[in-house]
């Protein structure tokens, strides 16, 4: 079965305000209740004009899945915008639950950052979390 859900996703800007932005998922739900298909997101397609991928599952009232961006997209220590289509990309995970008063999931993502070395055996090991909402939407 097609399956279209619009939402937002809250991320702490880059001059550290909360920033929303769009995104649509349009997908494929199975009789196990697992999906797969393409993710529009506003601030990654404004800069690239390319889609991401999405698989995951619901389970009664939570919903999780993995959006994975096709190329290297980041913001540098300059606030500027970075995308290089010949870097491989990294995933985003998401985990919410049903909101049964409002009809929406809602929950948080997460992107696991890298390990950065300092001096000869400490590592650093960043992370990046925020919010997300997201409904189904008649197509």
């Amino acid at each position: 079965m097609k399956i279209t859900w619009i939402g937002k996703y809250i991320n702490i800007g880059k001059r550290g305000k909360d920033e929303e932005f769009a995104f649509r998922i349009d997908a494929d739900l199975d009789k196990e209740m697992c999906f797969s298909g393409t993710v529009w997101e506003e601030e990654f397609y404004e800069n690239s004009k390319l889609f991401l991928s999405v698989e995951g599952f619901i389970n009664e009232d939570r919903i999780s899945f993995v959006k994975t961006y096709p190329c290297l997209f980041e913001i540098d220590e300059n606030l500027n915008t970075v995308i290089d289509k010949n870097e491989k990309g990294h995933d985003v995970v998401y985990d919410g639950y049903w909101n049964e008063k409002d009809e929406k999931w809602e929950g948080t993502w997460e992107i696991e950052g890298a390990e950065i070395s300092k001096g000869t055996d400490y590592y650093v090991h960043e992370a990046f979390i925020g919010s997300f909402e997201m409904k189904l939407v008649e197509v």
